[in-house]
């Protein structure tokens, strides 16, 4: 008789069954590829987890293909679907050992394609996504607010014990309900923001997780760290270098957390914080290739500079986000650049000679 999991094996279960479903998805994106490759890496346990939960993704393929059962309908029938043991004795004479075996094979996969469906119905339900230029606001059970910028996923995981999110892309506005004995925590691909009741915003870039304080205090722990925590290091090991204590933001300071660094500064101008939630960006001093960037998240024509010269000139203004051609003209009146030159869904700038 094999041995029970234990409590950790369980969890690493529930995550291997986890990421199956999410890299079957269509829209599933190169950050979270990534971060499915990370957990991988971390135990052999996670490698033999994820391959019997791939195995039993595989096989509940072939169960209806045609998606004639309605799971739904079949459950809320069960109950009618009882008999009396001595009734089906008395009716007629047991199946077969091979009869039973096929019979309990099938019970079985139908029974995992409706707990798989049901189980993935639940995590899209779970799952939230805006689109390029769109917005979108989301109450949370808890009381908690989330606002959700231009093209961002977010998958909220709550339990009657933890409030967890997950910024999977993008950017997103926590307003979080005050509940200091289930603190919420916004985790992000190279920092954890843990917060009892407060706001903050975080951004997740390609290769940096940044948090924002605007109301109360948030903790903030690099995903690097925390996993060196859970994890002894190797005997012989150098110690790590990134900090395992957590960083703590007051209103006004930002943390931006890479691989093996946090950085903790004071915010400039707050205010353009949270300018795109009225639709605006507000530039002081940013480079301007920082702001062409800026405006090719909320747009389908991108805006292209032509060499390097101009990306570290300086820029300041406020603009309207879905108005990428306000920035162009300001930089052809300013002799920036040339005319702008349109060449399908890009627009090219290129240095004034």
């Amino acid at each position: 008789m094999a041995a029970p999991h234990d409590r950790h094996t369980n969890g690493v279960i529930d995550d291997a069954a986890q990421w199956v479903v999410l890299l079957s998805a269509p829209d599933v994106t190169l950050e979270e590829r990534r971060e499915f490759v990370s957990w991988l890496k971390q135990s052999p346990v996670h490698v033999r987890e994820y391959l019997r939960a791939e195995c039993a993704w595989a096989d509940m393929a072939g169960v209806d293909p045609a998606r004639r059962l309605d799971i739904a309908k079949l459950l809320t029938e069960a109950d009618t679907n009882v008999r009396e043991l001595q009734q089906s004795v008395a009716a007629k004479a047991p199946p077969s050992r091979k009869r039973r075996s096929w019979l309990f094979a099938l019970a079985a996969s139908l029974l995992l394609a409706g707990a798989g469906l049901t189980w993935l119905y639940a995590q899209l339900q779970n799952r939230h996504h805006t689109a390029i230029g769109e917005q979108r606001t989301l109450s949370l059970a808890d009381g908690s607010t989330v606002v959700l910028n231009t093209n961002s996923i977010l998958r909220v995981a709550f339990t009657e014990s933890e409030r967890e999110v997950r910024l999977i892309q993008g950017e997103a506005l926590f307003t979080v309900a005050k509940n200091a004995g289930r603190p919420f925590r916004v985790r992000g691909q190279q920092a954890i923001a843990v917060a009892i009741g407060t706001s903050f915003v975080m951004r997740q870039k390609a290769d940096q997780t940044i948090v924002t304080v605007i109301e109360g205090e948030v903790a903030v722990v690099s995903t690097t760290a925390e996993r060196q925590t859970q994890a002894p290091e190797p005997r012989g090991a150098k110690p790590a270098q990134i900090s395992k204590q957590p960083t703590r933001l007051a209103a006004g300071q930002r943390a931006t957390v890479a691989e093996q660094s946090t950085q903790t500064t004071v915010v400039g101008n707050p205010a353009a914080v949270t300018a795109w939630r009225t639709g605006r960006l507000i530039f002081d001093g940013e480079p301007l290739s920082e702001a062409i960037a800026e405006f090719n998240r909320y747009n389908a024509v991108q805006l292209v500079l032509a060499g390097g010269q101009l990306g570290g000139e300086r820029i300041s203004g406020v603009f309207r986000a879905d108005q990428p051609q306000a920035l162009v003209r300001f930089l052809e009146r300013s002799g920036v650049i040339e005319p702008a030159r349109v060449s399908g869904d890009r627009m090219v700038l290129v240095p004034r000679g």
